[in-house]
């Protein structure tokens, strides 16, 4: 873990309601930080859905150890990576009305900015 990480982890069970700090190092070396407060309700939802996707992941590696058409395999890749565009279309949604909000409200251009970055490598 860096410097720059925190070393608070969640388990998903407990309704994540409260700040942390978020570290950022810009491109010339200096380092600012902010905290805002995250209120994760969808976050039970969004493990299950992950461990469904992980399962599926793993049903595909089968698929290909077994040799299974080429277009079989094609077919439930696509399947994954569309459950996996709804996983993020739905922390997405979350950000939007919680902390984007807030960085709104309070003028936080870096969250904003973050949250661009975020959206380019979605939409690659």
């Amino acid at each position: 873990m860096s410097e720059y990480e925190t070393d608070h982890v969640h388990t998903g069970e407990e309704l994540h309601d409260h700040e942390h700090e978020h570290f950022h190092v810009h491109a010339d070396g200096t380092v600012h930080s902010h905290a805002h407060p995250h209120v994760h309700t969808n976050t039970k939802a969004v493990k299950n859905r992950l461990a469904r996707v992980i399962g599926h992941l793993h049903a595909v590696e089968r698929m290909v150890d077994e040799g299974r058409d080429c277009s079989e395999v094609l077919i439930q890749l696509a399947a994954v990576r569309s459950a996996l565009n709804n996983i993020c279309k739905m922390i997405l949604k979350e950000h939007m009305d919680t902390c984007v909000i807030d960085a709104v409200r309070s003028n936080d251009t870096e969250t904003l900015s973050e949250l661009n970055k975020a959206i380019d490598l979605l939409m690659k």
